[in-house]
């Protein structure tokens, strides 16, 4: 019987707190698209997406994508030919696969939010963000905005720890 709730349990927890990443996703083939200029929307989809009181579905989002089980990580790739953006990427990822192939790449830390650059083939300039949080990847709403969902998830995560302190108490 214990074990059946502590199993239990331990689901409970497990499918509370994970979840799906998400990022935003786009991609631009120059320099001033709507990739890097459009934030306003960015920051639309960032204020729905921690908007808990509305049931929003992927149409309600321009930007924002829920990543795959195998991507744990946003990113976002630089491009640059002779100083000029040709490719600019935000997405989710693997953090091993990139459209770029540059061995500087290779042992990024998501959960650090790494950046770094390279001269790729003495051809082109590109650089590599990876994070791993939702829509950390683009632009942040303001800080004021995210203090009540802050407080929200913070009395939830108590709430469940303390239900899950006191059962294990009771039958362990």
């Amino acid at each position: 019987m214990r074990n059946y709730i502590r199993t239990v349990l331990g689901i409970f927890y497990l499918i509370h707190f994970s979840g799906a990443l998400y990022c935003y996703q786009c991609g631009d083939g120059k320099s001033n698209g709507v990739c890097q200029e459009d934030l306003e929307e960015m920051v639309k989809d960032n204020i729905k997406h921690s908007d808990i009181t509305k049931n929003y579905t992927d149409a309600d989002f321009k930007y924002r994508k829920n990543c795959s089980s195998s991507e744990d990580a946003c990113m976002i790739e630089r491009v640059e030919v002779n100083g000029v953006i040709v490719a600019y990427i935000r997405d989710c990822s693997d953090g091993m696969n990139y459209s770029i192939n540059a061995s500087r790449f290779w042992n990024l830390e998501e959960e650090k939010n790494s950046t770094t650059c390279s001269y790729v083939e003495g051809k082109f300039f590109a650089c590599l963000s990876l994070c791993a949080t939702d829509l950390c990847n683009g632009p942040q709403r303001a800080s004021d905005a995210s203090s009540s969902l802050k407080t929200v998830m913070s009395m939830w995560t108590t709430i469940l720890l303390s239900v899950y302190f006191i059962a294990y108490k009771l039958f362990f």
